[in-house]
């Protein structure tokens, strides 16, 4: 039988919960008969310790059920792989702010009343302007506390003394966003929302963190492909191929890693699923 209590990635323990796995299941999309035949499976199973143990245990059971159920399910540890370094995650949230009808571009050096500042995605919507950071985390038990905001606050601040200087009332720069891909503590929640700073981190705001702005769009990153190696997935990223929606339309960088034939139209085909293309 799982103990009940098992290791969280931080090194914390958590009690185990059956409706909390079921609920997790269910988030992604696991058809009900599947997540409860699963969710019965890992409780009689003696070896799960900790909470990786029963990610990838779920993970080896959903792909040889269906494998686009495995890809959903993987999905915050897909966006994970996107790492080392942030640069592709901001790339991924810039075609995310596409979707949603941004115009935008990225890394640019806007200059603030006392020095310059690099910033990872601009935005325009209805004649407004929106600072997006991005911090990306290689782990997922790792959450952005209250120095992160502050120092968001700061350069936000003095880039708009500059801005309004010349720009005057042309331009609006309405708002800083900062997005994660993991979590933000008690404190950053509290005091962004106080000075009016927005947050998104998985699954904040309710309804409309990543995770519901991934299910909205359909634009998985191409990570979620389960069937692809780390290492392939790494090539991909980093010659351009960063959603799954893409996979199709750049079969050509596939190909430069050997994928041809019967197993690339199966990675184009799981693209597909994942994405609901």
């Amino acid at each position: 039988m799982i103990p009940r209590e098992i290791i969280k990635s931080a090194g914390e323990k958590q009690k185990f919960s059956k409706q909390k796995l079921l609920e997790s299941l269910h988030r992604a999309q696991i058809d009900e008969k599947t997540a409860r035949e699963i969710v019965e499976d890992i409780v009689r199973m003696p070896n799960i310790k900790s909470t990786d143990d029963l990610h990838y245990t779920i993970l080896r059971k959903l792909k040889d059920r269906k494998i686009v159920y495995a890809a959903k399910y993987n999905l915050r540890r897909a966006i994970t792989q996107l790492g080392p370094s942030g640069y592709p995650f901001e790339q991924f949230i810039a075609r995310l702010l596409k979707e949603k009808g941004y115009s935008v571009k990225t890394n640019q050096i806007l200059q603030g009343k006392c020095i310059t500042h690099e910033i990872d995605v601009l935005g325009f919507k209805d004649k407004k302007h929106y600072i997006f950071e991005c911090k990306f985390h290689n782990k997922t038990g790792f959450k952005s506390s209250i120095q992160t905001v502050l120092y968001m606050k700061s350069r936000y601040e003095d880039i708009l003394a500059k801005w309004r200087q010349v720009e005057g009332d042309n331009k609006h720069l309405h708002k800083v966003w900062i997005v994660t891909n993991t979590k933000f503590t008690s404190d950053a929640k509290n005091y962004a929302k106080c000075i009016g700073m927005g947050l998104i981190s998985w699954r904040y705001p309710s309804g409309s963190g990543l995770v519901d702005l991934i299910e909205e769009t359909g634009l998985h990153p191409v990570t979620a492909i389960v069937s692809l190696t780390k290492k392939q997935k790494r090539y991909i990223i980093n010659n351009g191929l960063v959603v799954c929606r893409e996979v199709e339309t750049k079969k050509d960088v596939l190909e430069k890693i050997g994928l041809k034939g019967k197993k690339l139209k199966q990675i184009i085909k799981e693209a597909n699923e994942i994405c609901g293309c």
